[in-house]
């Protein structure tokens, strides 16, 4: 198998996931049927070469989420989120100048962070969330970011994707498709700066340690991505790594951090536990969270990678 980033053949297996167990899981927490998507059981890997984590059906294939899955999503009031932290890191790279693309832009809550005059395109496969962005006054487009670049060669300034990446069967295509649209081959040296921006859950965080942990896991996510592999994103595509920046636990994160290190205080991480212990566990966990304090220089949830094209 090889590596769906840095297409290296130094992947290592480490664990099988049963697509029975992780189908009850998704069941049982959001009513969602994802049998269809699974098809086969999972195998979990591991790269060598860029420290990648990702997921693959048996015979190799990627078992990423389809229009009626992020649409059942939907449905849940937390999922697409009107303000996230890494809104306001971003924004710090954009002027009133900047023409600006979003690429998987969810209902398209970024665009009102952006500066006065700068122009914004959001690209969005979920049907519904196109209708959300509208009903706000925001027209996006139902497009693959590898579709839109044919014809959008070197046109932006800034191309974002926010939690995206980590959804993506094939992210060297829909990375080089992004800095396509950034970067004009025609075009050697001078000119403005123009920036990638990149924000993915940080496997330096907790979340490395979560366990049943399933929108962590296909058909929501299929890969993980460390420092290393945001950096070595950069030799990949030639481009300069200007930082990875870290978020503290943010608020709506703190019940989740303190619920997974109380876990692991007694159990060891492993990506799916249903057995009676862990129940027991998470149910003393209710109250033994209140134990647990979150140190001021701990990694939260997410980690955002901007890079110079």
């Amino acid at each position: 198998m090889k590596c769906i980033l840095c297409r290296s053949a130094h992947t290592q297996e480490i664990e099988h996931i049963s697509k029975d167990v992780l189908a009850n899981l998704y069941q049982k927490s959001f009513s969602i049927d994802i049998e269809n998507i699974l098809q086969t059981n999972l195998i979990y890997w591991h790269c060598e070469n860029c420290d990648l984590r990702f997921f693959s059906r048996e015979e190799g294939s990627i078992p990423t989420g389809d229009n009626d899955f992020y649409n059942a999503l939907n449905q849940l009031a937390w999922y697409y989120m009107s303000e996230k932290h890494e809104y306001h890191y971003a924004r710090d790279f954009i002027t009133s100048h900047s023409n600006v693309l979003e690429v998987g832009c969810g209902k398209a809550a970024f665009a009102s962070f952006l500066p006065e005059g700068a122009r914004y395109v959001g690209l969005e496969f979920s049907t519904q969330a196109k209708d959300m962005a509208q009903k706000a006054g925001i027209e996006i487009q139902n497009i693959s970011i590898e579709e839109f670049s044919k014809t959008h060669i070197g046109e932006f300034d800034v191309s974002c994707s926010f939690q995206v990446l980590e959804h993506v069967g094939n992210p060297y295509k829909f990375l080089n498709a992004q800095i396509a649209c950034l970067r004009n081959s025609q075009v050697t040296g001078g000119g403005h700066k123009k920036y990638l921006i990149i924000a993915v859950p940080s496997e330096e965080s907790f979340l490395t340690d979560c366990v049943n942990g399933i929108l962590n896991m296909p058909p929501h996510h299929v890969s993980r991505f460390s420092d290393k592999t945001l950096q070595t994103i950069a030799q990949i595509f030639s481009l300069r790594l200007v930082n990875i920046y870290h978020e503290q636990v943010q608020s709506e994160h703190k019940i989740f951090y303190k619920n997974v290190v109380w876990a692991k205080f007694f159990l060891k991480p492993t990506l799916i536990d249903t057995s009676l212990k862990r129940k027991v566990l998470n149910q003393i966990g209710r109250l033994g969270k209140y134990l647990i304090k979150i140190p001021n220089n701990v990694y939260g949830h997410t980690a955002v990678a901007v890079y110079e094209v």
